[in-house]
């Protein structure tokens, strides 16, 4: 069985999945995603391997963002297992300025953040189990269950709820460098 680290998935619109499998993309059961392995040849995927939309402008912006990283149980296997968000200290959304918000349903990242969120292989693209549209999420690497977001982020006793208020041994915050750009909810600790 092939591991979810050892895929890469492709963003394939349902109108062209017919053709992606047809040069060779392989399909995932539990994220209902095409993929491929590192070993193929990736001319043939080319359309299908971007990170990011083109077209799609990036609506959160901060110079002041962390990698949040923490430590919960899978809600499959129940395995402890290390999950991360964004967090900015400072930042826009559509220019609107904010304080101290976590980023969930992330749509799509620049470049830069792309490369930085490497070092985090199972926070990656896939299908969003609600609304079936493609945003990165934290998966299991011994299950590979999707993380799902709103467990995360949106109760009082979540990973990522009220960071500030955080003890500092339950979340761990690694700087971005350089400015980040992503898409996305923003969540604040009420």
């Amino acid at each position: 069985m092939i591991s979810s680290s050892d895929r890469i998935y492709l963003y394939v619109v349902p109108e062209e999945r017919t053709e992606a499998i047809a040069a060779g993309a392989l399909w995932d059961e539990e994220s209902t995603c095409l993929y491929i392995t590192p070993d193929m040849p990736q001319d043939g995927f080319a359309k299908w391997l971007s990170d990011s939309d083109p077209d799609d402008e990036f609506a959160i912006v901060s110079s002041e963002a962390y990698v949040a990283s923490a430590s919960t149980a899978c809600c499959r296997c129940h395995a402890q297992i290390e999950i991360i968000c964004i967090y900015c200290d400072f930042g826009t959304d559509l220019d609107e300025p904010l304080l101290n918000f976590t980023v969930s349903n992330i749509s799509s990242v620049d470049e830069g953040l792309s490369q930085q969120l490497s070092r985090w292989p199972n926070f990656k693209k896939g299908r969003n189990v609600l609304d079936r549209a493609f945003c990165f999420a934290n998966y299991c690497p011994n299950c590979h269950a999707i993380q799902r977001e709103m467990l995360l982020h949106d109760e009082p006793d979540a990973p990522f709820f009220a960071i500030p208020e955080s003890p500092p041994e339950a979340v761990r915050l690694i700087p971005l460098s350089g400015l980040v750009r992503l898409s996305g909810d923003c969540h604040f600790a009420i």
